[in-house]
């Protein structure tokens, strides 16, 4: 009587679609959250460079300013940008004879996805500014 029941059971197949969905939907929840999380990360670069990009404007006219000035006017602009951290420094250097200043930056992205440990993941990066002779 038993292996009769146990029998039907192994032939009937009426559950096994809702058991493969569930043995799958955790995956894809988890691959849909991280590539959501990863194109915002790369929102976020796109700000971030945007936004250093445009404070940085005002070493063309006056190339005394501060980092700290440049990096209080870029983090003003950065309400709505999941950015972290966000630091600027800013170095005078000469090319082919052209005063130039580097102005770099790094900043944290929070990177949560379910069932994975919270990190932060880190960029860095830097572009440079044609100073006007002091």
């Amino acid at each position: 009587m038993r292996g009769r029941a146990f029998g039907r059971f192994a032939v009937d197949r009426s559950g096994a679609t809702a058991v493969e969905l569930a043995l799958v939907a955790p995956v894809l929840v988890v691959c849909l959250f991280g590539i959501f999380n990863l194109g915002l990360a790369y929102y976020s670069g796109a700000a971030v460079r945007n936004a250093v990009q445009r404070a940085s404007r005002v070493l063309i006219a006056s190339p005394a300013t501060p980092a700290s000035s440049l990096q209080a006017s870029a983090a003003g602009m950065l309400a709505n940008v999941p950015a972290q951290n966000l630091t600027l420094t800013v170095t005078a250097t000469t090319i082919e004879g052209v005063a130039v200043k580097r102005v770099a930056w790094t900043y944290g992205y929070p990177l949560s996805i379910p069932f994975v440990p919270d990190r932060v993941l880190t960029f860095e990066s830097s572009l440079l500014v044609a100073a006007a002779a002091s």
